[in-house]
């Protein structure tokens, strides 16, 4: 696999965390983003091809400064890769507008901006996106309204993409990830009870019976972002242990 110049947004823990140090092991150069420095610090921590910039996606001057960043330091980008999310699990008589709104910022305005300014360079590279979305999607929880909506959009966005930015040779793909084992779950309001019912909830509705690991996705990961993919484009990757099913 040629060595690339990749960004990955929310890599400061989970999929994210994974999946960075994992291509920084296989010899790509992968940029971090997110807001948290301390976190992006420890995923970085002992690997000479993975940097960190902090940066919060809802702000377009933060992402601007990491596409600079890149482009002082490599000359060119490669990969985008669309991870970072929010995913609040509450009954709908119970929404926050504010949370409603933080939701579709992260996992939807973000992402389009994160796209849309790295879009040159991706031109230029004929490179490609992969947008991290949900199984929900498909097999909704009624909990997660906001964030399987959200990444619905995301479905649809990657889908136009892909048709769009086809004529320059940029490819876009998107992973439709079922439950996998990650912090996301620790960052709600919920008591320790209920985000355990939570889980068993979720597990009950999977037919291989487990949770994921990030180590899983990230293998899909991998191959996109391969020239083994180079035919693949406008595709949903299903990693989810058959829970949307």
């Amino acid at each position: 696999m040629d060595h690339k110049v990749i960004l990955l947004t929310g890599g400061g823990s989970g999929i994210g965390q994974v999946t960075a140090q994992g291509l920084a092991r296989d010899g790509h150069h992968v940029t971090i983003v997110g807001r948290n420095k301390d976190a992006l610090v420890s995923t970085a921590e002992g690997f000479d091809s993975l940097e960190y910039v902090v940066a919060d996606i809802t702000n377009s001057a933060d992402i601007e400064a990491a596409i600079t960043h890149i482009t002082q330091h490599h000359g060119r980008l490669d990969v985008v890769i669309n991870n970072a999310g929010m995913a609040p699990v509450q009954p709908f008589e119970d929404l926050d507008m504010a949370e409603f709104d933080r939701v579709y910022a992260v996992n939807v305005r973000g992402l389009v901006d994160v796209t849309r300014q790295a879009l040159p360079l991706l031109k230029e590279s004929r490179g490609s996106v992969i947008n991290l979305s949900s199984s929900l999607v498909d097999n909704p929880l009624v909990t997660m309204a906001a964030y399987s909506s959200a990444k619905a959009a995301v479905n649809q966005l990657s889908k136009v993409w892909a048709k769009d930015l086809a004529r320059h040779g940029v490819r876009v793909n998107y992973l439709s990830v079922g439950p996998i084992e990650s912090p996301i779950y620790e960052k709600t309001d919920q008591s320790a009870e209920e985000r355990q019912a939570h889980i068993d909830a979720v597990t009950a509705n999977v037919p291989l019976g487990r949770f994921g690991t990030a180590e899983e996705v990230t293998s899909v990961i991998r191959f996109l972002i391969s020239d083994q993919a180079s035919y693949v484009t406008g595709a949903d990757y299903a990693v989810d242990g058959g829970f949307r099913l």
